[in-house]
C-alpha cells in the first residue's frame, strides 16, 4: 500500500488517533510561532486541518491558509469539517508545491515531515516558495525519540520507519538551503525545528 493509500484509508477516522493533539496543546504551539496577522500560511501535510482554526485565529480575516496533503480523502475530511473563504485545500505532495516563488510567509510541517519521502527535496520547495525572510516550523507533540516509538508500534508498515532526522543531519539540510537562525528543540512531548529564509 502507498504512503497515499494508508492516509486516505484512515481519513475517516484520523481525528479520534490522534487524541494527543488537544486544543489548548495546539495554541499553545501555534503562539510559539507567532505569526503575523494577514499572513499567507501553508499548511504542509496538514491532514484534517487540525491546525485550521489555530492559524486563522492568529493570523485574522486578512490572512490566508493553503491546506496542501497527499491524500484526497484526508483534504476531504478537511473540508468537511472547515468551511473558511480563507482557506485553501490543494492535492500536492511536499516534495512538488503548487505555489510560486517567494509567495508565503509561513510554512508550518505539523505532525508530518517525517512522512515526506524525500525530505530534503520538500525543505528545498519550502525554501522556494517562501518569501524572503519567511519561516519554517517542523512540529510534532513528541520529542523525536518519543515519535519513533509511536511510528514503530504502530505496527503499520507503511510509517514504521518514518523518523524525524537527527539534529545535525535536519541542521546540514536546512543550512544546505540557505535557511538562517535554525533552532531545534527535542524534549519529551515537544519537537520544533525552525529557520528563515
Amino acid at each position: 500500500m502507498s504512503k497515499r493509500e494508508y492516509f486516505d484509508r484512515y481519513a475517516h477516522k484520523w481525528d479520534q488517533l490522534c487524541h494527543l493533539e488537544t486544543e489548548d496543546k495546539l495554541e499553545k504551539l501555534l503562539r510559539c510561532f507567532r505569526l503575523r496577522k494577514g499572513s499567507q500560511v501553508l499548511d504542509l501535510g496538514c491532514g484534517t486541518g487540525i491546525l485550521f482554526p489555530h492559524i486563522l485565529k492568529a493570523i485574522g480575516k486578512k490572512g490566508r491558509v493553503f491546506g496542501v496533503d497527499l491524500s484526497e480523502q484526508m483534504l476531504l475530511e478537511a473540508r468537511r469539517k472547515h468551511r473558511n473563504e480563507n482557506i485553501f485545500l490543494i492535492c500536492a505532495p511536499a516534495e512538488n508545491l503548487p505555489f510560486l516563488p517567494g509567495s508565503l510567509d509561513y510554512v508550518i510541517a505539523f505532525a508530518s515531515f517525517p512522512h515526506f519521502e524525500k525530505k530534503a527535496k520538500a525543505i528545498q520547495e519550502i525554501n522556494r516558495v517562501l518569501k524572503r525572510g519567511g519561516r519554517l516550523f517542523i512540529a510534532h507533540l513528541l520529542g523525536s525519540k518519543e515519535l519513533q516509538e509511536h511510528h514503530r508500534s504502530s505496527g503499520d508498515i507503511e510509517v514504521m520507519r518514518d523518523i524525524l532526522p537527527a539534529e545535525k543531519v535536519l541542521k546540514r539540510m536546512l543550512k544546505r538551503e540557505g535557511f538562517k537562525k535554525i533552532l531545534i528543540i527535542d524534549k519529551p512531548s515537544l519537537y520544533i525545528a525552525c529557520g528563515s529564509k
